[in-house]
């Protein structure tokens, strides 16, 4: 096992914010701290969290949720910083049909956990385009910091972070842990979710599992072989790229 250090970045309106820094890379390697952060939704922030986040000097925001999510939870980010954003919002084919069951209280936990496994299974190609942005904001920032996030920072967010961290070098199994954290940090959504609903679809709806970015990685290797292969075929980062993004990204520490 691997020894995963405090990662957790506290705001009192976002409750999964996390610096990707200090994880094993190999070749002696490690990702650097404030570089490379991921996050739940920004609309909550408070003033206190606006002056910590103007502290980050990001220098790009990749907002992977989709316009109506955008407009009906506006990021709040500090008006003195200018923050380049990329919005890239995407669903998974498979998520408005959970969420409309789960509003019709159609559906069991074992439900949610077959469709989130197969969602899982569509993002590294059904949304390679999304993914491939991601590396080259973060290729074009030449080591600013750069955030990504969703709503709950878990599911595209969780696979945003898997890719980063495998074109650096990290290794699957370190990825997988890094990706459980978010368990840890968990917003409550109880309150949104429908009266008579059972505790255990609330439970596998709002966690992460491995067996769900098992899914993705298990996609990658049937289509590609390895991971690398889908690096430089699907998402253009050759080893090259890769190697100037450990330059950039990663140090000895």
């Amino acid at each position: 096992m691997h020894e995963i250090a405090p990662h957790f970045v506290p705001f009192k309106g976002a409750v999964n914010f996390r610096d990707l820094g200090g994880y094993d890379v190999g070749a002696g390697r490690q990702t650097r701290s404030r570089c490379i952060y991921r996050s739940d939704s920004l609309s909550d922030l408070t003033e206190g969290d606006l002056r910590r986040l103007a502290s980050l000097r990001l220098h790009a925001l990749i907002d992977f949720r989709v316009p109506h999510e955008r407009r009906s939870h506006p990021n709040r980010l500090p008006p003195e910083v200018d923050i380049c954003t990329v919005p890239v919002g995407f669903w998974p084919d498979g998520v408005a049909e959970i969420q409309k069951a789960i509003r019709a209280c159609s559906i069991d936990a074992a439900g949610v956990h077959r469709a989130t496994i197969d969602f899982y299974r569509r993002f590294p190609l059904d949304h390679s385009f999304e993914y491939r942005l991601l590396l080259e904001v973060i290729e074009e920032a030449a080591g600013r910091p750069v955030l990504f996030h969703c709503v709950s920072g878990k599911d595209r967010t969780g696979f945003g972070a898997a890719v980063v961290l495998m074109a650096l070098g990290a290794s699957e199994s370190l990825v997988l842990e890094e990706y459980m954290l978010s368990n840890t940090y968990r917003r409550d959504i109880g309150h949104l979710m429908p009266p008579g609903l059972a505790a255990s679809v609330v439970e596998e709806f709002t966690s992460v599992n491995p067996r769900y970015l098992e899914g993705s990685l298990n996609a990658i290797k049937s289509a590609f072989g390895s991971v690398d292969a889908y690096l430089e075929q699907e998402l253009g980062f050759d080893d090259r790229r890769r190697a100037n993004l450990r330059d950039l990204l990663t140090e000895v520490p």
